[in-house]
């Protein structure tokens, strides 16, 4: 339990320094974005901002070792460096699917970069989902580490 409540602590610490980094946010950085994530978990990924606002959410099904996956999340994007090409995000979500051939659900989070090409509609993410799984089988996966590659459409 003792280790829990360090991640807990950590992970608080980190959202506030984040938050107080990215203060003077714009609107965002695109509309809709749709493509492949490549890692521990690999699949198909959409990511579509809300209007005027820094707050995306995300679906995603995936493939990792544990099976097939439906995730949803709400991401929370900040510019670090005055830079609306280069965003930095944390969120948190739920899914469903197949962990060890039984149909189970859980909490995921995530913590990622993300870079837009200005002059070519892709953009680029590396970030990291810590799972939980809380029905039927408890169990955690922190390795899951990813790249994404996604098409930018919308405005």
């Amino acid at each position: 339990m003792k280790a829990t409540k360090k991640i807990h602590l950590i992970s608080l610490a980190l959202t506030l320094v984040l938050a107080m980094w990215g203060k003077d946010l714009k609107a965002q950085p695109y509309g809709h974005s749709a493509g492949i994530r490549a890692g521990y978990s690999s699949g198909v990924s959409y990511k579509g901002f809300f209007m005027h606002r820094m707050g995306a959410i995300e679906a995603d099904i995936l493939y990792n070792r544990h099976g097939f996956n439906l995730s949803g999340l709400y991401e929370y994007h900040m510019e670090p460096f005055r830079n609306e090409r280069f965003l930095v995000y944390l969120g948190g979500g739920a899914f469903g699917g197949n962990w060890d051939e039984e149909f189970s659900m859980g909490l995921v989070a995530v913590a990622g970069l993300e870079y837009t090409i200005r002059d070519v509609p892709l953009n680029f993410a590396l970030d990291w989902r810590p799972m939980l799984n809380v029905y039927r089988i408890f169990a955690p996966d922190f390795l899951d580490f990813g790249i994404s590659i996604r098409y930018r459409f919308g405005s």
